[in-house]
């Protein structure tokens, strides 16, 4: 137990600092962005929760820390000039596919985080965004409300929309997986572009509107599809070499 643990913390150590990173860079970003937006409307008609999210540009800056987080998830493992991953690898004695499998669970706890930290900024610009405003100009429904009206702020959280959490939940383990396959195909000297499209499809659906249940269940097949696939070829090409 204690190789499994090893082999998963290499893949943690190379990326938490990083992603931390990410993430501060990311709050304050969006802080600065709302908070001249917010300061803008002063004196003028304030606007709504969700508008106010959407002229701050806030999903184009979640969108970009999103990507370099893919990015840093991809390259564990990743045999660049100098890097001894293989022999890391072999010396600890696990299998590749396991390797591969607990870099996975990495990459989807690093995701995990990276929702849950977007979630708790927006909430705390929401807060921001309340206390700013005059009494008359909100009520108990005003975030409630925002969160249904955006679909940034709705995919972040869904509420009782079943088919966007298992959206979410879906993208989360695709991604995962097809992040650390990225490294295994390069190390077997073969190209993976699972994670690419992935990323890519993320960026482009994530904002969906309320309501999209044909759209949320095409695109949790298509992850789970490719996660599937993912997870076939890892085991596909242990048992070649063998």
């Amino acid at each position: 137990m204690r190789k499994y643990f090893s082999v998963f913390l290499v893949a943690v150590r190379s990326t938490m600092y990083k992603i931390m990173g990410i993430l501060i860079l990311m709050a304050a970003a969006e802080t600065i962005l709302f908070w001249i937006q917010l300061k803008g409307i002063e004196s003028g008609i304030p606007l709504s929760l969700e508008e106010l999210v959407r002229i701050s540009r806030i999903s184009l800056v979640s969108g970009a820390a999103f990507l370099a987080v893919c990015c840093i998830l991809s390259l564990v493992g990743y045999e660049m000039s100098g890097s001894r991953t293989r022999y890391t690898i072999q010396r600890l004695s696990v299998k590749e596919e396991a390797v591969v499998l607990l870099w996975a669970l990495n990459s989807m706890i690093a995701l995990c985080i990276f929702w849950a930290a977007q979630l708790g900024i927006v909430l705390l610009l929401s807060k921001i965004y309340i206390d700013f405003l005059e009494p008359v100009s909100f009520n108990r429904q005003t975030i409630f409300l925002a969160f249904h009206r955006s679909g940034f702020l709705h995919s972040l959280l869904p509420l009782e929309e079943t088919s966007r959490v298992l959206r979410n939940v879906a993208m989360i383990f695709g991604l995962g997986i097809a992040a650390a396959c990225f490294a295994q195909k390069q190390r077997q000297g073969q190209k993976g572009i699972a994670i690419m499209v992935l990323t890519a499809l993320t960026v482009v659906t994530f904002s969906g509107d309320m309501g999209k249940l044909g759209t949320d269940i095409g695109i949790i097949a298509a992850f789970l599809a490719a996660a599937v696939f993912s997870v076939y070829s890892i085991f596909r090409t242990e048992a070649n070499k063998e």
